[in-house]
């Protein structure tokens, strides 16, 4: 079974090929789930360089435990900005990947500073994520074909 693709003419009159549907939706989720694994790796090397400042040297034992856990968070960065750009590159657009990201790493941040280091987050800390996150969809939200093509009949009317 062949694979149909339609062709399209650009400007130098070279002829192009476009598979535009074809794999695009495992692309999608792929690049979703490579962003999330980014929003969780970078909450671990938070977490890490958190709990190795929290490390009292005052042995042998402490400058270990304080130098494996700077190691944990620089490693653990470093897979994440790797998982970042690898969902950049599957991505049209940077903006889905860095909302997606973003808002991994908000949440799990909260998560964990309540579980690990007990803190709290008050609802209106809630609220202002939540608009934050918000914010960061609106963004990225493209117009639909209709909107532009509406806009562009009027302006070829004038």
């Amino acid at each position: 079974m062949k694979r149909e693709s339609s062709t399209n003419t650009s400007s130098s009159g070279e002829s192009e090929l476009s598979s535009e549907s074809y794999g695009k939706g495992k692309e999608q989720g792929g690049q979703i789930r490579l962003a999330v694994l980014s929003g969780h790796f970078a909450t671990a090397g938070s977490l890490f360089g958190k709990l190795a400042g929290n490390v009292v040297i005052d042995s042998v034992l402490g400058l270990s435990m304080k130098g494996i856990l700077l190691i944990l968070m620089i490693t653990s960065n470093t897979i994440g900005c790797t998982f970042f750009v690898k969902a950049l590159n599957a991505s049209e657009s940077s903006l889905p990947c860095t909302i997606v990201s973003a808002a991994t790493s908000y949440v799990c941040s909260a998560l964990v500073g309540s579980f690990v280091f007990n803190e709290s987050t008050s609802l209106s800390w809630w609220c202002g994520i939540s608009l934050v996150i918000l914010g960061l969809i609106l963004i990225s939200r493209v117009p639909s074909k209709d909107v532009s093509g509406i806009s562009s009949e009027k302006s070829k009317g004038e």
